[in-house]
Formats: C-alpha cells, sequence, structure tokens
C-alpha cells in the first residue's frame, strides 16, 4: 500500500492555526465540506464566505451563524470577486478559495494589474498520487498558461520545484511531455521540450529531461521495453505539459479514470490560491486546501 500523501501533509499542519480563507462563491456541497472539514481540524480558524447568502445560509447550515463565519451577499461573479479579493488585500484573509466561480474570471480578477493579487510568475500546479506510488507528483499547467513558450515552461519549472521543495526532500525529475522523444520540426512539442532541456545543462538539483512520453514518466518497464537512455526511468514526480489543454485532459483523466488523490493550487500570487474545477469532488476541494496551507 503505498503512503498516503494528503494524509501526511494533513498531519503535518498544526490544529491551532490563525489562518483564514475567504471562498469566492461558496455555494457548493463540496466546498462546504472542505471549509467545515478544515474548522473543524483548526487548521484554519475564521471563514469568509461570499456569493449568494442565503444559498450559502443553506448548504452550510448553522455554522455560518458562529462568530468565526462571515457571510457577504454578492449578487453576481463579478462582485464576489471584487469582495473576495479586497478581503485578502485588507488582511482579513490569508487564502483565496475558489467556489463556484468560472476559473477564467478568477485568474483574469487575480492577474488585473491595478486590482489583483499578482506577485510573480503566476502558475497552475495539481499535485497528485497515483495508487501504485509511494510519493506524490505535479502536473502543470492546466489552467493558467495557455501556450506556453520555452521561457514560460522554465518558468512553470522553476514554480514546480519551488513547491516540490516544500514538501519534499528528494530530488525533482522533471518530465516534458509529448507523444514520443524524437525531435522533429512536425511535432512542436518536441522541440519545445527540447529548447527548456537546453536551460538545465549542468544543474545538478534537479533532473530535466524532454522530450518524452508519458508512458516512459511512469513505468519503468515501458522505459525498458523501448530503450530509453536518459536518467529517467518510470519516476518523474513533476509533469510538464506543452500546451494547457493537454495538462487539463490529463488532470481530468487522473480524477475519473484513475481516481487519484489530488489537489490543486495557484502558485505565484500574493497569497495561496486554492484552484479546484468546480466540478471537483469533496475530497479534491479539502485536498487542494490542505496544499495551499502548507505553503505558507
Amino acid at each position: 500500500m503505498a503512503d498516503k500523501f494528503f494524509e501526511s501533509l494533513e498531519s503535518k499542519l498544526p490544529n491551532n492555526s490563525n489562518n483564514s480563507v475567504v471562498v469566492v462563491m461558496a455555494e457548493n456541497e463540496a466546498v462546504a465540506f472542505a471549509v467545515k472539514e478544515a474548522l473543524n481540524k483548526g487548521f484554519i480558524k475564521r471563514a469568509t464566505l461570499v456569493g449568494n447568502s442565503d444559498d450559502i445560509k443553506k448548504i452550510f447550515g448553522t455554522i455560518t451563524e458562529e462568530s468565526y463565519i462571515s457571510v457577504i451577499n454578492a449578487k453576481s461573479e463579478c462582485e464576489a470577486l471584487d469582495i473576495s479579493l479586497n478581503e485578502v488585500k485588507n488582511t482579513n484573509a490569508n487564502i483565496l478559495m475558489k467556489g463556484m466561480c468560472q476559473s477564467a474570471s478568477l485568474i483574469k480578477a487575480v492577474l488585473d494589474k491595478n486590482n489583483g493579487l499578482e506577485h510573480g510568475f503566476m502558475s497552475h500546479l495539481t499535485c497528485f498520487q497515483l495508487p501504485d506510488k509511494d510519493y506524490f507528483s505535479i502536473l502543470t499547467d492546466p489552467a493558467v498558461n495557455i501556450a506556453p513558450d520555452a521561457d514560460t515552461i522554465v518558468k512553470e519549472i522553476d514554480n514546480a520545484k519551488q513547491l516540490f521543495k516544500k514538501l519534499d526532500d528528494h530530488t525533482p525529475i522533471v518530465a516534458l511531455l509529448a507523444a514520443n522523444e524524437k525531435v522533429t520540426d512536425k511535432m512542436f512539442s518536441t522541440k519545445l521540450a527540447e529548447a527548456v532541456t537546453k536551460n538545465y545543462s549542468g544543474i545538478e538539483d534537479m533532473i530535466v529531461e524532454g522530450p518524452v512520453a508519458f508512458d516512459l514518466a511512469v513505468s519503468s518497464k515501458s522505459a525498458q521495453i523501448k530503450k530509453y537512455k536518459g536518467k529517467l526511468n518510470g519516476d518523474a514526480n513533476i509533469f510538464v505539459a506543452p500546451r494547457i489543454e493537454t495538462a487539463n485532459a490529463l488532470y481530468k483523466s487522473l480524477q475519473h479514470y484513475i481516481k487519484a488523490d489530488m489537489g490543486g493550487i495557484l502558485y505565484g500570487a500574493k497569497c495561496p490560491i486554492v484552484h479546484s474545477s468546480r466540478a471537483d469532488n469533496a475530497k479534491a476541494k479539502y485536498y487542494s486546501l490542505l496544499l495551499a496551507l502548507s505553503t505558507l
């Protein structure tokens, strides 16, 4: 039985935290589970729930009457985003959580030059654990960077490396995903991977290889059968997709077909941002909140 990454993450969090979360459009059962679970275990002390106040009170129940819960009514997604970002700016919350708002709207608001929460380069990082692995992995980027060039992917890798180092003391092994390992002008992802790997020549604290197919990145048997000659041997722990649609499809395949434990955050903003799909289950939303808490 593989060690459970998110259970380990949970065990390391203090249960007397002073952290506070604000949720954008909180009227959702899975969101309610995640927030209440974190409150009950002491991982967060306060929660501000923004959205349709009647629906929020109905879904969250009597907990909304407690002094550590604030419910703020918002008539639209735009208003909910404005209120929620201001809660962070005014230091009433140090974690922003996506509820039922659209990803594109949230990301646009966060990246707004005048009123957003942009701090450095921002990317989406999904942590997940495959059922047969005793370690966690990171996938980037299924939500923010649509068609990254080589310089953008280097920044994505840097964010993923920073998060990985916060959570683990092993050497990051990065796989730049493509359909095969041969560099050809006919397949843009292979040329992109070739350009990115040049940035890591001589780097000793991580392994970056590509182009590489997904099976070689996760299966030593596949690497052996295909006679792959790189350092990577089915043991990648950071997966970098060439485009958003590849990463997004992989994200949803891991969740819906593999049933992998997973959680996602936006990394690089002024505060941790809990970011999961609106359709994600309660466990994924809770794990995403744990992940954000672990970066503080």
